[in-house]
């Protein structure tokens, strides 16, 4: 099953998605080597991760797309990073209009897609 999970920072989402998947492993988009963000079960922090690409000046999408192509399942963990105050650098709003639309073409390909809030889930497909 692929599952995208939104949410602000810090709402529950790793822990709802540990609770109700079980995943084995948990990759952190943040942290882990960039070939390797997609050999655990689920990525979390995929925000950072798409940041990385930018900073190495790679296509974001392009690296995402051929990766998941060859998986049956995925489960990602996204935060919110789109609203609130527009950022005066350049970079930080080019990140933030990646981060929201790799997210709507990863919600197309989705099975299921949710959205916590204080911890809630809100089912969106």
């Amino acid at each position: 099953m692929k599952i995208l999970i939104v949410g602000g920072a810090s709402q529950g989402k790793l822990e709802y998605v540990k609770k109700q998947c079980a995943p084995k492993q948990v990759m952190d988009g943040g942290l882990c080597p960039l070939e390797d963000a997609f050999l655990g079960d689920a990525l979390n922090r995929f925000h950072l991760l798409i940041r990385r690409l930018m900073e190495q000046g790679l296509e974001p999408w392009e690296f995402i797309e051929h990766t998941l192509e060859a998986r049956d399942s995925w489960i990602i963990l996204c935060d919110e990073v789109g609203s609130g105050v527009v950022p005066i650098d350049a970079f930080e709003r080019q990140w933030r209009e990646q981060v929201g639309r790799i997210c709507c073409l990863l919600a197309h390909r989705a099975d299921r897609v949710e959205r916590l809030c204080c911890g809630i889930p809100q089912r969106l497909k």
